[in-house]
């Protein structure tokens, strides 16, 4: 539970920096929300990664219907006065309260969500596979279990991977549609009087031109998003609540997975056009509406620094993992959000957190978002970054004494100074920076790391110079016959960082060349 004496951190729409950290209201966790028409729950969960042992995803789904009941919106007096009174007596609204607690008790108004990639992380070429046939009908299976509550679902990268089933990536995604009942990928669903929750799918994997594991949402979706959002506009009142599986990029989440920039794959359309991967922060600062956008993807828990963060007055919630072969920090956990015409309150599940006497999982408060105030508190704190397999998705800022107006010469030492972070604009707009031990290359416009340019390996002892201010990059070492100079340069599309991982189909089907070329001069020695 959540301990009234602890602080608060209060998170301002406009800026992060400057927010002052206030004492916690009492009242947020002492007063529980109701049912009403503008009230709802939901059950966000993470990448779900089936095992071959589901116990503890059994577990982690009792955990979620548990963890609903406990912060149920059912007010049992209030049905029961209704109940006592004649049906003429009763609103419509009265009407639709009782009604709506015989059907569904304890867990009215609630949801399920899932956030995707629902097969088992290790590809063994076999029904089961993650994006296969069988997965989906298995990841149903289990989701039925959460009845009654509705499903709303979406694709994660891997949920597109059965590639010894279906040559295409449509065949894939109909496939995925056809067991789950859907028309399209993405969708949308009123779960309130002005609560719209939207969902948006990846839609590529084997036409993937870099990483087959980038989150790809195409044109049309992208349109059908904006038309939704213009037909539930913030002046009628609504409120929209996003869910894909990765965050957009400038969402000011941090904590990541080092994979995840090397390979392109972090953010919203990662790989594409600066249109293309900024058109959804984009689309935030334009539509007010837009007061929660969660994503799962990273496989890191809630415990870390900015797994909440706060921008343009909508809250970016990361989403952990229940199953033990996917958790990449130990914790597994899943998020609840319930809201009514106020706000927000959003909730972790620990399940590696049990009660000795009761068995139960840890039920946590997290944040509140109140609509009127525009603000976010923060429940309690953080624990630091503490893995260097971690990227901290550092976003630079002016005020934070790193930034290099005009660059002439050295801007980094890596070898008298390995633990330096500063950054700067090329002459051609780009942003660059070194963090991490790594040269990184920034998205001008949202800030958001993009991509490694040079590795910590290749980085390592040597001098990273930028020439007239920015219209040159060159990198300063000692080399066999002395000081070796290496010029850093743009790719053909102008940006610097590198793209290192190819797309998967390509890198499977390359492999299997060689093995038959390797097949073929074995049997030719022998002859």
């Amino acid at each position: 539970g959540f301990m009234s004496s602890a602080r608060g951190l209060v998170v301002s729409s406009l800026n992060r920096r400057s927010s002052a950290v206030l004492p916690l209201r009492n009242s947020i966790a002492a007063v529980r929300m109701s049912a009403t028409r503008d009230s709802f729950s939901l059950v966000v969960l993470g990448d779900l990664h089936m095992e071959d042992d589901m116990s503890a995803h059994d577990e982690a789904r009792a955990d979620c219907l548990a963890a609903l009941r406990s912060i149920s919106l059912l007010d049992t007096a209030e049905v029961e006065r209704l109940r006592a009174c004649r049906a003429g007596e009763l609103s419509v609204s009265e009407l639709e309260l009782v009604l709506d607690a015989a059907r569904q008790g304890e867990l009215i108004d609630a949801h399920l969500v899932s956030l995707g990639d629902l097969g088992r992380k290790d590809i063994r070429h076999e029904p089961g596979d993650a994006g296969t046939s069988k997965c989906f009908a298995d990841a149903k299976a289990f989701f039925d279990g959460f009845a009654p509550l509705p499903l709303h679902l979406i694709t994660g990268n891997h949920d597109l991977e059965g590639l010894d089933e279906f040559e295409t990536d449509s065949a894939n995604l109909q496939a995925w549609m056809s067991t789950f009942g859907l028309d399209t990928p993405y969708w949308s669903a009123q779960v309130a009087r002005r609560t719209l929750l939207v969902g948006l799918s990846t839609v590529r994997f084997r036409d993937a031109p870099f990483s087959s594991h980038e989150v790809y949402i195409d044109p049309d979706q992208l349109a059908w998003f904006e038309n939704t959002l213009e037909a539930h506009p913030a002046k009628d009142g609504w409120r929209v609540l996003v869910f894909s599986h990765a965050p957009p990029m400038g969402s000011g989440l941090r904590v990541l997975q080092g994979v995840h920039i090397r390979n392109g794959c972090a953010w919203l359309n990662h790989c594409g056009s600066p249109d293309e991967s900024r058109a959804f922060l984009r689309l935030v600062r334009a539509h007010p509406q837009i007061k929660l956008w969660c994503s799962g993807h990273f496989h890191l828990s809630h415990n870390f620094e900015d797994s909440i963060s706060y921008k343009d007055g909508c809250a970016f919630v990361q989403v952990g993992v229940i199953g033990p072969a996917s958790t990449r920090d130990g914790r597994r956990q899943t998020r609840l959000v319930q809201g009514d015409a106020a706000g927000l309150r959003i909730y972790t599940v620990s399940h590696h957190e049990r009660d000795p006497s009761t068995n139960a999982a840890t039920v946590r408060l997290d944040a509140e978002l109140d609509y009127d105030s525009a603000q976010l508190t923060l429940a309690h704190g953080s624990d630091a970054y503490d893995d260097d397999d971690w990227f901290s998705a550092y976003v630079p800022e002016e005020a934070d004494g790193c930034y290099l107006e005009s660059p002439n010469g050295q801007v980094a030492c890596t070898q008298s100074a390995p633990k330096s972070v500063c950054w700067w604009h090329m002459a051609d707009g780009k942003t660059l920076g070194v963090h991490d031990r790594q040269l990184v290359e920034y998205d001008a416009e949202t800030l958001s790391p993009l991509g490694i340019v040079v590795a910590e390996d290749k980085l390592a002892g040597r001098q990273v110079v930028v020439v007239n201010e920015g219209e040159a990059l060159v990198l300063m070492g000692e080399g066999e016959g002395g000081t070796a100079v290496e010029v850093v340069h743009p790719n053909e599309d102008g940006s610097y960082w590198r793209r290192v991982q190819r797309n998967k189909r390509v890198r499977l089907e390359e492999k299997a060349r060689e093995a038959l070329a390797r097949q073929w001069f074995e049997e030719q020695g022998k002859a």
